[in-house]
């Protein structure tokens, strides 16, 4: 629905009682867009400035914002991001990023990073990650509202404490906990905030002269008075007074095609291309050990290659984009080899037969001889089943420059890590859709018996996939776009990256990047927010609602997230996020805390659902800082026999069981 009028033509089904006063709230909140021909007599209407006058002295704040939106009839959601040539904040050496790919967008992030920032400010009645359901209970300080229906979305607050601010000028971080509705417009107000002295805050002169309806000579403030009095009838019509808001503000969500438009487009045409045999492929090399009795003790069979997959950026190479034609989509632009490796189990040699085969997706930065990790091979042989992986290509070893010299060089141009791994979900579906075509029956993945016939050991009908750390972040949106995989186990995983980054010992060194690149510790942070705008349609967060929810395709995933607590390398708030976004249940008797709007059911369980494993690691930390990474459970639980045995339970049943004696712990 898009919210341009606040004329409604209602039914007489709306017109009932209990429904008048949401309808009522819809009429006066149809529209929060900033105005063009509204204001105080003799204020001359003009083009909105770079920098939204309702912060107190940093100039893009609130954020995400309709500020920073303008009306275009030929988006999904009548809206297109609009960032000015000088709303980013410049470099130490006076860079100014580019805004290109960020006003392509058609609205903000489904799990956004809010900002807001108020002097002085200690964090007294704002709901914290502890304490989630208070944000939906009388008396919250800050609060998220549908405006169409009244109700609030359950929102935790925190200051950012992860980089050298000057001291009173922290942001406060705003986070949701579930994706938002895409292209539905919400509220944010904030009220009753305390500085260090106990005292409350006073509204920035902007905000003030909106919410007391002082006049002004500023267009920026004048040219949206009509649509802020639908933002503050929002927040009355939930209990609050005008007087006591400190700030208030709207946006609106991303659509779906907006976030996974692309993705999806390039996806169909490979399957196209491809079709149910899949990509031709050359095996360069097969590894049967130095005497032909096996690579190792788990593993018999090593097999590499390569396979033909079709190209949709505008070169080969790390830092590059998706083509785009004149409307602005992505095109076929060649081909590319993709290395593959194949671990075949002792298994299938010893007592030749068809076999399920895994998927796997590897870590931050890092490649596919992460299978050669030998906990992989010892599960593939206890189990019976093959294993094969490709790079995550936009992801990979080999993107690690080209990120690098991106937020040194223009970070505006971050854009084309989630387009490159674009790129890489299509070659992940090209290999599985090659392991389950002529792979299948191919004489590498034939065995045969003493006295019998060869025998093929890949069933094409058991098609899996196991991802850790990145391998559980990407594929959570991998996943989500792939028909071919029915069920998926997502180890140590999270999402949104906003959020995980700053608690991740693995950003230290680009953050510490990041703090030679710009002056101030709120430009950083102000980048981790609308990164997060660009990042969706690569990362898990823009697909969260489309796992099982509101499927893509109508094909809904069954997935199973297994965190550590403790991980210093991936917060399990963020798989917590997972969690609620595909309707997951807890299985596992909490070693920590129960998880704010997910279920505990004692098992065994057919669905979506997480199992949270302690390892003896300290409290995790209430700020936004990494663990100790001295005490790292990062790569604990995928090593963790009761984890192995459920994770294959799960992938062959579809049933989730607690192996674990209580809680998951080592004791």
């Amino acid at each position: 629905m898009r919210l341009t009028s606040c004329v409604l033509s209602l039914s007489p089904t709306l017109l009932a009682p209990t429904l008048l006063a949401p309808t009522l709230l819809a009429l006066v909140a149809c529209t929060g867009k900033p105005a063009d021909d509204t204001g105080a007599p003799g204020v001359t209407p003009r083009e909105f400035s770079d920098c939204d006058p309702l912060s107190y002295d940093y100039c893009s704040l609130p954020f995400p914002s309709m500020y920073y939106m303008r009306d275009d009839a030929t988006s999904p959601t009548g809206y297109r991001v609009h960032f000015g040539e000088t709303t980013l904040p410049v470099t130490h050496q006076g860079i100014q990023p580019t805004t290109q790919y960020l006003n392509e967008l058609d609205g903000f992030s489904p799990l956004a990073l809010l900002l807001a920032q108020f002097p002085n400010m200690v964090l007294d009645g704002v709901p914290g990650h502890t304490n989630i359901g208070d944000s939906v209970a009388d008396g919250s300080t800050i609060v998220l509202i549908d405006p169409e229906t009244g109700v609030r979305v359950p929102i935790w607050g925190e200051l950012d404490v992860s980089g050298d601010y000057v001291a009173g000028e922290e942001f406060l971080l705003i986070r949701n906990v579930a994706p938002l509705e895409n292209g539905k417009r919400y509220v944010v107000g904030i009220r009753n905030l305390k500085d260090t002295s106990g005292a409350t805050i006073p509204a920035s002169d902007g905000f003030a002269a909106l919410r007391d309806s002082t006049a002004t000579d500023n267009w920026d403030i004048e040219g949206r008075r009509d649509s802020y009095e639908s933002i503050f009838a929002t927040l009355e019509q939930d209990g609050w007074t005008r007087s006591e808001t400190q700030l208030a503000w709207d946006f609106v969500v991303g659509s779906r095609e907006g976030i996974t438009g692309r993705a999806t487009a390039i996806r169909d045409d490979m399957l196209s291309r491809v079709g149910t045999a899949g990509p031709p492929y050359t095996i360069t090399q097969i590894d049967d050990g130095a005497d032909g009795t096996g690579y190792n003790t788990s593993i018999f069979r090593v097999v590499q290659g390569t396979f033909t997959a079709p190209l949709y950026t505008t070169e080969d190479h790390n830092g590059s984009f998706l083509t785009r034609d004149e409307n602005g989509q992505p095109y076929y632009n060649g081909d590319v080899e993709v290395p593959f490796t194949i671990l075949i189990p002792r298994t299938a040699h010893d007592d030749p037969r068809p076999l399920p085969i895994m998927q796997y997706g590897h870590g931050l930065l890092g490649g596919q001889d992460e299978v050669f990790s030998g906990y992989l091979g010892e599960m593939a042989q206890e189990y019976g089943f093959s294993i094969f992986a490709v790079d995550w290509t936009g992801m990979k070893g080999d993107d690690t420059d080209a990120i690098q010299l991106m937020m040194v060089d223009d970070i505006g141009e971050f854009a084309f890590i989630p387009e490159r791994t674009h790129q890489g979900f299509t070659e992940f579906a090209a290999a599985a859709r090659m392991m389950t075509g002529n792979m299948a029956t191919d004489e590498a993945m034939t065995f045969t018996p003493d006295g019998g016939e060869p025998t093929a050991i890949i069933d094409p009908t058991q098609l899996w996939y196991y991802g850790n750390s990145q391998g559980g972040i990407l594929g959570g949106a991998y996943l989500a776009l792939n028909p071919d995989i029915q069920r998926g186990v997502l180890g140590v995983p999270g999402t949104p990256y906003s959020l995980l980054l700053h608690r991740s010992s693995d950003f230290t060194p680009f953050f510490g990047l990041l703090q030679a690149v710009y002056p101030d510790q709120r430009d950083i942070t102000f980048f981790m927010s609308w990164m997060q705008d660009l990042w969706d349609s690569g990362d898990a967060s823009g697909y969260a609602a489309f796992m099982n929810q509101d499927p893509l395709d109508g094909v809904a995933h069954q997935i199973l997230i297994q965190d550590a607590i403790g991980d210093a390398q991936v917060t399990t708030l963020g798989a917590a996020n997972m969690a609620r976004a595909y309707g997951a249940v807890q299985v596992t008797d909490s070693p920590y805390q129960q998880i704010y709007g997910v279920d505990e059911v004692s098992g065994p369980y057919t669905g979506s659902a997480i199992a949270e494993y302690f390892h003896n690691a300290p409290d995790v930390p209430q700020t936004d800082l990494p663990p100790d990474p001295d005490f790292d459970t990062h790569e604990d639980t995928r090593r963790t026999p009761s984890a192995q045995a459920q994770l294959h339970h799960f992938l062959s049943t579809g049933e989730v069981v607690n192996y674990c004696d209580g809680t998951c712990d080592p004791d």
